[in-house]
């Protein structure tokens, strides 16, 4: 079984990750082998269990976050239909939203998305960052309407509302130096094997 981005400890499971990631949606695309992760979750809208696995394969896709949260969504309609806990994917949710802030759309700095950055950044560094509800809140996250509401039900109000980029900035720059320095390694490398083709 593959490891989640989630679990990721280490810049090279990151960019191998980014370039299998790659290789397969460059496959899919145009030589119609394998299937892209958006088409294959499309089937499974009816079951939130497979949508959720599937999702959680793709993260940090940003598609791949929304969509988690759109299954673990329907999973709680269902649990408060028939009166069972949901604090679980509650608590999912919120996780998988505080992750997503440490992203910015747009590195000024790289002068490029900066989903490239969170794509290269070890998911299982951020998961294991030490934040709470009450010092992060829910005003500057991705998440709806219900779902604060929800949250407030269970939580109450927090201290105060922030990001995993305003409060890991330094984490942030650190991984846009990375990802400069490994690009450019990269690149290097690939130049090289032109060359020696020729």
């Amino acid at each position: 079984m593959r490891k989640s981005w989630l679990e990721m400890q280490t810049d090279e499971e990151v960019w191998n990750k980014a370039h299998q990631f790659a290789t397969e949606s460059r496959n899919a695309i145009h030589n119609g082998i394998g299937e892209f992760w958006a088409d294959t979750i499309k089937k499974h809208h009816d079951d939130p269990d497979k949508r959720l696995t599937i999702a959680l394969d793709n993260l940090p896709l940003p598609g791949a976050f929304r969509e988690a949260k759109i299954a673990l969504r329907a999973t709680i309609r269902s649990k408060r239909k028939s009166k069972q806990d949901y604090a679980h994917e509650l608590e999912l949710i919120y996780r998988l939203a505080v992750i997503e802030s440490f992203s910015i759309p747009y590195s000024k700095r790289l002068k490029m998305p900066g989903y490239n950055v969170i794509e290269h950044t070890p998911g299982g560094k951020l998961n294991s960052l030490p934040f709470n509800y009450q010092n992060t809140g829910y005003n500057k996250l991705d998440l709806t309407k219900t779902d604060i509401k929800w949250i407030v039900e269970q939580w109450g109000e927090p201290n105060r509302h922030s990001t995993l980029h305003k409060d890991y900035h330094d984490l942030w720059v650190e991984q846009e130096d990375k990802f400069s320095s490994n690009f450019d390694r990269k690149l290097k490398e690939l130049s090289g094997l032109a060359g020696f083709a020729k």
